[in-house]
């Protein structure tokens, strides 16, 4: 007996604590009603029921049973619902637990949704008992054995929807999908499945701790809050008015209704009469008896005028924590001023300031005044009048029920939302929420408040926007995924219940927590769908532990990352760190966290703007910004970059990353945009120079390898340094630039050096980041305009397009002709402040342009209900006149209508009232409200005339309409900073937005010819034409070429369209272009310069299809005798596709010149050469609008699918019909080229044509004309899958060739069906899709399409088309690439050593492992590229992970690049336990693995010493592995592994012929390894699955390249001593000593490193607590946790963070290998971007303005094509104009009174007659092309006819196919180009070598590998030849089908 003493003391000691602990945990669960549903069907047998009301009495014998506590009712259901007992029946624990134990056995089918809706209606309502109306928690507890024979869904989202919390216990259900239906999210809490009844005891504890934690949380949450109210009576106006004793009794009567007392509503009072006087703060006094009496005794005096800041200081007092205030616990403030309506004005700032701070606030005015006046002084406030008794009671009820149900309606939600959320329809957002200690829990319910809003705002699915939340304090604390909530009814009940716990801050691991487990895939982010990814951080206060880290690798990750900092955050600067940049936009800091109400409507805006923004707006901004510095024709710009020791390497990689990014938004050349580079540390060093490298591929490879130097900072001597340099490189007239990049405070004085460049004319710019000092950034760029600050060097792709906005903004806005009118609003909702805002931002404005009546016209309009003139666009001629006008305006104060307004402004663009329609027109719309009239008819006409609107969001404007207003999505501004909206559309404006910019891609040749007569000053007006064709091309070798031939009766080259290459070049030598003396012979003329754009010389290939085009200048006829040969020399022209434009002077024939032409549009007449100057425009827009963009290597296939739906007028589809047609011309179309096909979609898809049908551009345009439009429905989707097939090569696809597939989707509305599936599908396949969408539609249903918002397209209508089709081709031409991944692996290590065996021998390999596996992986990693992609090396990532046998993860790195920092780290945790190759162990690396990995190929690759579990389970999981997606599972023995063949059995993935083993003893191992890695990535990547190789020779003894590293050792002394003069710390040296104790070779730079990122410190901090458990003292502390498992536990999430925080060391080494990442095919990108920048010669322009009104006449004529109708009726009225001003010279106007030549014909009834007379040409033309064919292809005549319609006809001829290939053998002259850009690369071959050399010396460790590589290709050939001999082909195909197996 005496030996069961002891069990049953530990029975009954059990039993006690297991009590005890349930009790403990149901403590403060006070208040809820609570409802059983029981299953009592067939599928519980009769024996479980009394199981299960065992475990209902244990539940409620835990519970708190009564009338004011918690309420319980039962339920039970089989085919039947019963009622057992209500919420209200029983009251008593007892009397509940005897009902329980009464419950009857049913039997039957259960049928639970019946029985959820019997619940629902009976149990949960006020007559039953419930208490939801006042707040009370409700909950059922669902126990169910089986599957419902109904439909439950529907009933318990019901249940949900409601607010009822629905826990499910299932026994024994294998299929918990049905469970899941009902239960409420996240499973984890509310779902529990058992496999029998007698688990139920076991459940019990788990389900109460749950359950009652949710049940305190919830009353929490809504507990009743009291207030802090002040009263603040107005001395001087009360006295006035002898309303004091009113206002007293007044007061005193709403303190009596008040439950006044210390922790409930606490009450002060103070009067304010020039000064303030606090009559009792908030905790003078405790019981309302004392306020009351003190109220009746006081006194009210004073008469000043001061009340205002009386009021503020006195305000300023009141709300500290000294004088009661709790405002800081966020208990409400609530202020109720007594004043008058005169005062009312004074005291307006302290209003506001009590808005600012969250305070609600009531104003009561004791005199008679007029309401709407004082409403609008502050209509955000409550205003009461005080007259008369009934009108006192009224009052005081308002202000005591104001105060008590601001409380109630904490969680009510707003009515209104952003209307841009309305749009912001997919994102991916987590919440990171501090519930630390130091927010409180009433805090916190201001926190649950502003979540529950937010989210309410947003548009919250599956398929639209997801949300996420983590809560964290000591550790994080994971709410719910991305993926959780389907509903956001769902998702807002859930905020509404949110537990607070308190703790202290931990936010650096919870910014990991978020990074590692909710923006992943498994846990629902989309990003690899393209979908936005935020996060928003709310914090309280100061981190414990360092946050910038794992917020660097937050945004690295791509999320944009918002914080809101609250009270302890006293320094903004510490959430820039853990914020995107600029902290402008996503940082907000509030003093009390009563201000998240505030700030609500603005971060909703936020979120909203900027998940439309980020992913619609910002592509467009970059391409706008790459397409702005076209005017950057010219520039030499110096990166002078930062290489000291205290960089990382990772980050000295970032600031590369950054330089290569700002070059590839140039156009970079020997003549265009030069770049050069020089790093500085201790001393500077050049890169390479200026012109160095003029190849953008040359130049990114240059950048890429960059190796980092290390050392101090001495920036000053950089600087010095690089005078010299500048001047060297300098060209005329050409501006500098210095970026200067640096993190830190700079040794040197930096003021004298940088003062002496800028003196020399060089614009610096300097960027900092981390440490850099602010002052020092100044005092190199010496305006704050030019310095750039970033907290982190992932913020540094933040600021790029900003710098190249500055320096593409140098100079650019001078001598800009527009007009800008700004609309802005004056209403009533525009606070006055903000007013001045608007105009302080209009006057600088007008300061930074150059403003007058002949440059930059300005007019200025107000509105509110009405429109009011402010002064016209040519009322004033200065800035300062204009800045005093605007200053002098006064707000309107009214209703918002901003339809009428924009209805009005449009007339202020037209010439009455200062408009010049001729130039670029912008209105500038400024508002802060919603319309209350429609903007959307308004708006566009003012669009019509050309106008280009901005509109600016103060805050609370409708997104919606600013776009209705705009057209276009980046046109509209949310920003609160003013500053940068300026310089935004300030470039836009300057840098002229034209349907056409630059002429891209042409050879251009002028053909002049000037009479003997005609002066030097006369021709320099040819000059001057040429120059301006010249100033408006992108020039270049690969882009315009420009020639020059001079003629009378003989021709002379000029110079050649090969001759030069630059603007600069070819501006002096047509400076002394002089006319050739004779007369003109213009037909013989026009066939010499038709020979020149022959590739001898210097045209390009006909196959190139590059644009040429010949421009005729000349003054007289042709002669007589030449005459003739005229129709001859024109029909050569064309048959060589050559456009023709004609400029006539003076005595010219204009008729002789419209038959050269052909066409009006493309003939020019000056009646003099003064009048040149006027035909400037039209000449180079033609000329640009011929020099058409040709993807003339691009090998594709290109299909469209239209959407030919009902909605599309037959207008419209013919629109769209064209634009296809016109994309096409800018293709090169043929069997070997470009393949096309058209699929049209409506309710069903239909094949108009597959790719392999034409080949030919007339008949596929032909075909798309005959298209036929289907008018019903959309369905999208449906199509997408159907066009999926059409790109098999059985319709012509050529995926399977490389050739790159693109689908181009053109619709003008939302589709009826799911199109994201089928558009992933084809994406995924290869195919490139492009969306255009007409209208403003949901942009990001265009997104889920193309699944790229690069290639997404919207326009407002159909008409706009045109206005993006170079778009749409620039970027169908960037796809030219295959749709490929780059073959990186991601390989995870792991080792399983155990001592089960012999732990001597286990200790042994561990530290044979110390040596062996650095060198392995080291050998591993020098991967080459796969045989697919041979010139991409194969980039290789390691993760290591460490697991106990309790599946503690001890260690776990990231994916990242080799380092033996991480690899010694891992290897040291390893040797602290044992670990087993188990089921456990595969499954613990299979939830990391996949989560975490990224690359194309995954390998897993474990060292084991033996199975720690059955083969059978292990393969079972290693094939769980292989579904999953891994590629290759190996497994290497140890030396002590007792069977490598069992490990062979449960690998995978080594491919057909890697039989045996692999073992760490194989002496050939890490080839061997390398080899088996090479077999996986050539599989995965190339799908190569067998392949032959010779064999690898033995390695030599090659042990001479050691020697060189030894070499390099030697310079390791130097930079130890630049460090010691940087850091200056004591204790920091002795960090340093250990440092070069852990550098073993011949790496003094990174020993550098190791010892500038003072990771000893972070150490030090990280000890905080943990004194044992930190550092390198692994052992120890895992002992201590086997000691007090319980104290361990909860500090082992701190220590882990600690690990993590270290990857500066990992860095170090990784150094040599992250360099290379590819970036080729971006390069070439870049290179297709390289168009010319017409900036220095933008003054051409001025002279050109008097032309344009000629330009806009002769575009009349082709007013019946469609777009430029308006134009023609307007030139009606405008023929007679012409001829009044023109009336001497109206013989020889372009369109004077000479009727007959042809301008009136096209428009008057004998337009049917000109047919016939176009047929009659082509007469004569076929009489010359007499070889006999084409007069048999008489018959066609109707097809000819056709094709003089569209100018087509005339080329359709066989012999012009012919001379296309004789032209094709001139490719032989193409390497010509090709030896030119070669030339300037010579000097930079040298460079890379070198790095090489550096590179062997880093890898001193691997020495046996280096040799290794040079060693195979001998070995290889011997052998190659003996195996043919044993073998012939046919025996190894046999031996290959008996051998290989997969």
């Amino acid at each position: 007996m005496d030996n069961w003493k002891p069990l049953l003391v530990l029975l009954f000691v059990s039993t006690f604590y297991s009590m005890d602990a349930q009790q403990t945990a149901c403590r403060k669960a006070t208040l809820a009603d609570v409802v059983f549903l029981v299953d009592t069907s067939t599928n519980v047998a009769q024996e479980n029921i009394q199981k299960v009301i065992e475990f209902l009495s244990s539940l409620v014998s835990n519970l708190d049973i009564g009338h004011d506590a918690i309420q319980v009712g039962l339920a039970q259901y089989s085919d039947e619902t019963y009622q057992v007992f209500l919420l209200n029946q029983y009251l008593s624990k007892t009397d509940v637990l005897e009902q329980i134990g009464d419950l009857p056995y049913k039997g039957g089918e259960p049928y639970t949704g019946k029985a959820l809706d019997f619940v629902s209606t009976t149990y949960f309502n006020e007559s039953a008992g419930s208490r939801a109306k006042v707040y009370v928690p409700q909950l059922m507890i669902l126990i169910t054995s089986g599957e419902s024979s109904d439909e439950v869904e529907l009933p318990a989202k019901k249940l949900r929807h409601r607010g009822i919390s629905i826990y499910v216990v299932g026994v024994g259900v294998q299929n918990t999908s049905e469970l899941q239906q009902i239960a409420s999210k996240p499973f984890d809490k509310y779902l529990y499945s058992i496999k029998s009844f007698d688990d139920l005891p076991d459940l019990s504890t788990k389900l109460l701790k749950n359950f009652c934690f949710a049940i305190e949380s919830q009353v929490e949450a809504f507990a009743k809050q009291y207030a802090d109210i002040i009263f603040l009576i107005d001395a001087t106006a009360t006295t006035k008015h002898s309303a004091s004793e009113g206002v007293k009794r007044f007061i005193s009567q709403i303190v009596e209704q008040l439950d006044v007392g210390i922790d409930k509503y606490r009450i002060g009072l103070a009067q304010f009469n020039g000064v303030g006087e606090v009559e009792f703060a908030l905790n003078s006094y405790e019981k309302k008896e004392e306020i009351l009496d003190h109220i009746q005794r006081i006194v009210l005096t004073g008469d000043s005028s001061q009340d205002g800041i009386a009021l503020e200081s006195l305000l300023e007092t009141l709300f500290m924590d000294i004088y009661g205030s709790r405002i800081n616990e966020g208990t409400p403030q609530v202020v109720v001023i007594f004043t008058s309506s005169g005062s009312s004005k004074n005291i307006m700032g302290a209003i506001r300031m009590l808005e600012e701070m969250g305070v609600k606030n009531f104003t009561v005015e004791v005199e008679y005044f007029d309401r709407v006046e004082t409403t609008e002084s502050y209509p955000s406030n409550a205003t009461y009048l005080l007259y008369g008794a009934k009108n006192v009671e009224f009052v005081q009820q308002s202000i005591v029920t104001g105060v008590e149900t601001s409380i109630q309606n904490l969680y009510e939600l707003d009515r209104m939302a952003p209307a841009v959320c309305s749009s912001a329809t997919v994102a991916d957002i987590a919440f990171l929420v501090d519930e630390s200690s130091k927010v409180g829990s009433k805090n916190f319910q201001l926190i649950r408040a502003f979540l529950l809003k937010v989210v309410d705002a947003l548009d919250i699915g599956p398929r639209n926007v997801r949300v996420g939340l983590v809560l964290y304090s000591d550790e994080p604390r994971l709410e719910f995924t991305l993926n959780t909530f389907k509903d956001k009814l769902e998702i807002l009940n859930y905020l509404k219940n949110l537990p607070y716990r308190g703790g202290r801050t931990y936010t650096g691991a919870a910014i990991e927590f978020l990074r590692n487990k909710v923006f992943t895939r498994e846990a629902g982010s989309r990003k690899r769908k393209g979908v936005q990814q935020i996060a928003v951080v709310v914090t309280d206060g100061q981190s414990l532990d360092d946050y910038t880290k794992p917020a660097s690798k937050l945004r690295r990750k791509g999320v944009t990352v918002y914080a809101v900092g609250i009270q302890n955050t006293t320094e903004s600067s510490k959430l820039d760190k853990i914020a995107t940049y600029p902290p402008r936009k996503h940082v907000t800091t509030l003093k009390n966290f009563l201000q998240l109400s505030n700030i609500r409507w603005k971060i909703k805006k936020q979120l909203c703007n900027d998940i439309v923004k980020s992913t619609f707006v910002v592509p467009l901004q970059s391409q706008n910004v790459k397409e702005g510095c076209v005017n950057t024709e010219e520039a030499d710009i110096y990166f002078l970059i930062d290489g000291s020791g205290s960089i990382q390497p990772t980050d000295f990689d970032d600031i590369k990353t950054f330089v290569n990014e700002t070059t590839r938004m140039f156009q970079v050349g020997a003549n265009n945009v030069r770049i050069g580079v020089v790093q500085y540390a201790s001393e500077p060093r050049t890169e390479f120079v200026i012109g160095q490298h003029n190849q953008m591929d040359d130049l990114i490879k240059a950048i890429s390898n960059i190796e980092q130097i290390g050392g101090g900072t001495r920036t000053g001597d950089a600087l010095i340094y690089m005078k010299s340099l500048f001047q060297t490189a300098s060209r005329e007239n050409v501006p500098q630039f210095l970026v200067v990049i640096t993190d830190g405070r700079s040794e040197d004085e930096v003021k004298q050096a940088a003062g002496e460049l800028r003196q020399q004319g060089i614009s610096i710019y300097a960027i900092g980041i981390k440490e850099a000092v602010q002052q020092q950034l100044e005092e190199i760029a010496e305006t704050r305009e030019r310095v750039y600050f970033v907290n982190d060097f992932d913020s540094l792709k933040n600021i790029k397009e900003g710098i190249v906005q500055n320096i593409c903004s140098t100079n650019v806005c001078k001598n800009v002709k527009v007009d800008v009118v700004f609309l802005v609003d004056g209403s009533e909702s525009v606070r006055s402040d903000d007013f001045q805002k608007v105009k302080d931002f209009m006057q600088s404005f007008v300061n930074s342009i150059d403003v007058g009546l002949d440059n930059v016209r300005i007019g200025l309009l107000q509105f509110s209900s009405k429109m009011r003139e402010e002064f016209q666009l040519d009322r004033y001629n200065t800035a300062a006149d204009m800045g005093k006008a605007i200053q002098k305006m006064k707000q309107i104060r009214t209703g918002t209508q901003t339809g009428k307004a924009l209805n009005l402004a449009a007339s202020y663009f037209d010439r009455p009232k200062g408009g010049r329609p001729e130039l670029k027109q912008y209105l500038i719309v400024i508002t802060d409200g919603e319309s209350h009239d429609s903007v959307r008819k308004p708006a566009r006409a003012i669009r019509k005339k050309g106008v280009t609107i901005f509109a600016i969001d103060m805050l609370r404007a409708n997104n919606s309409q600013l776009l209705e207003i705009t057209g276009s999505q980046d046109k509209v501004f949310f920003e609160n900073d003013f500053h940068f909206i300026q310089k935004q559309i300030l470039f836009e404006i300057c840098n002229l937005q034209d349907l056409c910019k630059r002429a891209e891609v042409a050879d251009i040749i002028f053909l002049v010819h000037g009479s003997s007569g005609v002066t030097d000053l006369q021709f320099k007006n040819v000059h001057n034409l040429i120059e301006a064709v010249v100033n408006t091309s992108v020039v270049g070798v690969d882009k315009v070429r420009f020639g020059v031939v001079v003629y009378s009766s003989t021709q002379e080259v000029y110079f050649s369209l090969n001759s030069y290459a630059s603007k600069s070049q070819i501006r002096k030598k047509i400076f002394n272009l002089k006319p050739l003396p004779g007369k003109p012979f213009t037909a013989r003329a026009l066939d010499f310069a038709r020979q020149r754009f022959d590739v001898n010389h210097g045209g390009r290939p006909s196959y190139l299809a590059v644009t040429r085009i010949l421009v005729l200048i000349t003054d007289e006829p042709t002669v007589p005798s030449d005459k003739a040969n005229l129709p001859m020399a024109i029909g050569a022209l064309k048959e060589d596709e050559i456009n023709l434009i004609a400029v006539g002077i003076s005595k010219a024939d204009r008729a002789e010149l419209k038959e050269i032409t052909e066409a009006q549009e493309r003939l020019y007449f000056a009646q003099n050469y003064d009048a040149l100057e006027s035909i400037h425009k039209n000449l180079t827009q033609i000329v640009c609008e011929k020099s058409k963009p040709v993807c003339s290597k691009q090998v594709a296939d290109l299909m469209f699918l239209m959407d030919g739906s009902g909605s599309i007028s037959s207008s419209n589809f013919s629109i769209m019909k064209t634009f296809m047609k016109d994309v096409l011309d800018s293709f090169v179309i043929s069997k070997n080229g470009v393949h096309v096909g058209v699929v049209q979609y409506s309710a069903e898809p239909q094949k108009e044509f597959s790719l392999n049908e034409f080949y030919n551009d007339i008949i596929i345009k032909e075909r798309i004309d005959r298209i036929e439009q289907m008018q019903s429905t959309t369905y999208t989707g449906k199509a997408l899958k159907f066009v999926h097939s059409l790109f098999e090569p059985a319709h012509g696809g050529r995926k399977k060739r490389g050739v790159s597939q693109n689908l181009v989707v053109i619709t003008d509305g939302n589709s009826h069906d799911d199109v994201e599936d089928a558009a992933v599908a084809l994406r995924g396949d290869g195919v490139h899709v492009f969306a255009v969408g007409i209208g403003l539609i949901n942009a990001f249903d265009l997104l889920r399409t193309a699944g790229d918002a690069r290639r997404v397209f919207t326009v407002e209508d159909f008409d706009a088309l045109k206005n993006i089709k170079r778009t749409v081709v620039d970027e169908l031409c960037e796809s030219k690439a295959r749709p490929s991944e780059d073959c990186d692996m991601d390989l995870f290590i792991a080792i399983d050593i155990s001592r089960h065996t012999r732990p001597a021998s286990s200790l042994l390999l561990k530290q044979k492992l110390q040596t062996s596996l650095p060198e392995l992986l080291q050998h591993v990693k020098s991967r080459s590229g796969v045989c697919c992609k041979a010139d991409v090396p194969v980039n290789i990532r390691f993760k290591f992970q460490v697991l106990t046998q309790a599946k503690k993860i001890i260690f776990e790195s990231d994916f990242e690049g080799y380092n033996e920092g991480i690899i010694q780290k891992f290897l040291d945790a390893q040797a602290t336990v044992d670990t087993y190759l188990n089921v456990d162990f595969l499954q613990a690396i299979q939830e990391k693995f996949f989560s975490a990995a990224s690359a194309k190929v995954k390998v897993v690759l474990v060292f084991s010493d033996g199975l720690d579990d059955s083969p059978e389970d292990l393969r079972k999981a290693a094939n769980s592995f292989y579904l999953k997606g891994l590629d290759a599972l190996l497994l290497v023995g140890l030396d002590n592994t007792q069977n490598l063949n069992e490990l062979r059995e449960i690998e995978f993935g080594r491919g057909f012929e890697n039989n045996e083993p692999l073992s760490i003893e194989l002496q050939d191992i890490p080839r061997i390894l390398q080899k088996t890695l090479d077999t996986i990535a050539e599989r995965k990547c190339c799908d190569v699955f067998c392949k032959c190789v010779g064999e690898i020779g033995e390695r030599g003894a090659r042990g001479i390249p050691g020697n060189k590293g030894s070499t390099g050792y030697g310079g390791i002394p130097g930079h130890p001593g630049e460090e010691g003069g940087i850091g200056g710390r004591g204790p920091i040296g002795i960090n340093g000593t250990r440092g070069d104790r852990g550098c073993t070779g011949a790496r003094g730079l990174k020993g550098y490193r190791g010892y500038r990122g003072s990771q000893g410190e972070h150490g030090d901090s990280g000890l905080d607590g943990i004194d044992g458990e930190q550092g390198d003292k692994g052992p120890p502390g895992l002992s201590g946790e086997k000691g007090s498992p319980g104290k361990r536990g909860r500090k082992g999430p701190r220590g882990e963070p600690g690990e993590r925080g270290q990857p500066g060391l990992r860095g170090d080494h990784g150094d040599p290998g992250i360099n290379n990442n590819v970036r080729g095919p971006k390069g070439e990108k870049g290179n297709s971007a390289w168009q010319g920048e017409p900036g220095p010669h933008g003054l051409q322009g001025e002279q050109g303005h008097k032309g344009l009104r000629g330009a806009e006449g002769q575009k009349g004529t082709p007013g019946p094509k469609g777009g430029q109708g308006d134009l023609g009726e307007a030139g009606y009225p405008g023929n007679p104009g012409f001829k009044g001003p023109q009336g001497p010279k109206g013989i020889q106007g372009i369109r004077g009174p000479p009727g007959q030549q042809g301008m009136p014909g096209p428009q008057a009834s004998p337009g049917p007659i000109g047919l016939p007379g176009s047929a009659g040409k082509l007469g004569a033309r076929g009489a010359k092309g007499e070889p006999g064919d084409p007069g048999k292809k008489g018959p066609l005549g109707p097809t000819g006819q056709r094709g003089v319609q569209g100018m087509d006809g005339k080329d359709v001829r066989g012999p012009v196919g012919s001379k296309g290939r004789k032209g094709e053998p001139g490719f032989i002259g193409y390497p010509g180009p090709e030896g030119e850009d070669g030339n300037p690369g010579v000097p930079g071959a040298k460079g890379p070598k070198g790095i090489r050399g550096r590179r062997g010396n880093a890898g001193r460790p691997g020495s046996v590998g280096d040799p290794g590589d040079r060693g195979p290709p001998g070995p290889m050939g011997a052998k190659g030849p003996r195996g043919s001999i044993f073998m012939e082909p046919c025996d190894l195909v046999n031996f290959s089908r008996k051998n290989c197996r997969k």
